[in-house]
């Protein structure tokens, strides 16, 4: 599928002579652009993963999407990408900018970093576009490199073979671009998520962001996503220290590695670490964002894995009950009942693939289970209106809002 959507064109070479006949200015940077096939949504698996190469000063990656019918001004554009840098000598920063009448324009917060290849953490961008021009046949949105200059300070270099970065692949969604409509939203709240592939998976804070603003709000999302990750771990990151002081955040939620609150509940003082490296995050957000709510995300037991490594999935959910409530209270936290909703999910709807294949990660419909049961949580009030299915089959999605608001508001 990633073939037909990618169509890598190389570099615009234009040299400019000075009088003396000698080139002054250098080529012209270089142009990726990446089409759709009409859904937007690029989500890369291993086998084709896409790359770019030689990245420097004002090279773009351009995303695409054919418009149905003219977007009037007003109207929103979600966007999000992912991309991770798979040499050590690729682009730190760039800047994100929307295609209005020929003009290339940005607004605030559409720059991010990635950070060394070596860190294996991809750098996740989500934000939601208002046009202030009417956009027809096709929506163009791109990532500019907005510096000259490596993530290790050097100066980019065209030919380096350690240039190179991705679309991030597997679970991850490496980019999406969207129609959200033209009705302005009723709130605006930021959120910060930290967490690993049980928050990655499939694109949940698109599908988050997509489905609060249905409800009228307009969440503005940082994440820090990087698979396996304990709290701990997390402490350690640049991108998520980097994401922390990113803004004043009204809510965050930090989803840990999916064995840590149940083994941290079945042995408290071998791995008391768990509690304390909670804390720490938990002190570093109230540092930047004093009026934060933030929420620790109970996750779900699996069958996969040998139950977790526990002896059944019912003491593996026993222990992540008892963990997560433990280390909410002592952290003066909220949580997020993902779990129970999972558990409740897979068994009224056998139906429906709440796992993927390796049945311990969240296949589609468990990221949009867990995106509803995460809106809630922060709305307190039942869904309204017409709700996206977010690429969900319609009678699937109304049957996981359903779960989602008996598990939060009952």
């Amino acid at each position: 599928m990633i073939k037909k959507l990618l169509l890598a064109l190389g570099l615009a070479a234009a040299l400019c002579l000075s009088v003396n006949g000698q080139n002054n200015r250098p080529p012209l940077p270089i142009e990726y652009r990446v089409p759709s096939d009409g859904s937007g949504l690029w989500l890369i698996d291993k086998k084709n993963e896409v790359t770019f190469q030689g990245l420097t000063g004002w090279s773009t990656i351009t995303f695409s999407l054919p418009v149905q019918e003219e977007l009037p001004a007003g109207s929103y554009v979600q966007f999000c990408v992912c991309l991770e840098n798979k040499g050590a000598k690729a682009p730190q920063d760039y800047i994100v900018e929307i295609n209005e009448g020929d003009a290339w324009r940005t607004e605030a917060g559409c720059t991010f970093e990635t950070v060394d290849s070596k860190v294996k953490h991809p750098s996740t961008f989500l934000h939601i576009f208002k046009l202030q021009k009417a956009v027809s046949d096709t929506l163009f949105v791109r990532c500019r490199v907005n510096s000259p200059l490596t993530t290790g300070g050097e100066r980019l270099q065209r030919t380096e073979p350690e240039n190179e970065v991705a679309l991030k692949c597997r679970g991850y969604v490496g980019a999406r671009l969207t129609s959200l409509g033209n009705t302005e939203p009723a709130e605006e709240k930021n959120l910060l998520l930290i967490g690993n592939s049980f928050t990655y998976y499939f694109g949940e804070p698109i599908i988050l962001q997509e489905i609060a603003f249905s409800q009228g709000l307009r969440l503005n999302i940082t994440a820090s996503l990087k698979g396996g990750q304990t709290f701990r771990q997390h402490c350690g990151l640049r991108m998520t220290s980097l994401s922390i002081k990113k803004s004043v955040y009204d809510y965050a939620i930090i989803q840990g590695q999916s064995q840590e609150p149940a083994r941290w509940a079945a042995d408290r003082k071998t791995n008391a670490d768990v509690k304390a490296a909670f804390g720490e995050l938990c002190d570093k957000i109230r540092l930047c964002s004093p009026d934060c709510k933030i929420y620790i995300e109970k996750t779900w037991s699996y069958p996969g894995a040998d139950n977790g490594g526990f002896a059944t999935e019912d003491k593996f959910f026993n222990l992540l009950e008892k963990g997560s409530k433990k280390l909410a209270r002592g952290a003066k936290t909220s949580r997020t009942l993902v779990g129970d909703a999972f558990r409740m999910a897979r068994r009224e709807c056998p139906g429906i693939d709440i796992l993927d294949k390796d049945s311990k990660h969240q296949a589609l419909a468990g990221s949009y289970l867990k995106a509803c049961v995460t809106y809630l949580t922060f709305s307190g009030k039942p869904f309204e209106g017409e709700v996206p299915s977010c690429g969900l089959p319609d009678e699937e999605a109304a049957a996981l809002r359903d779960i989602a608001e008996y598990i939060v508001l009952r």
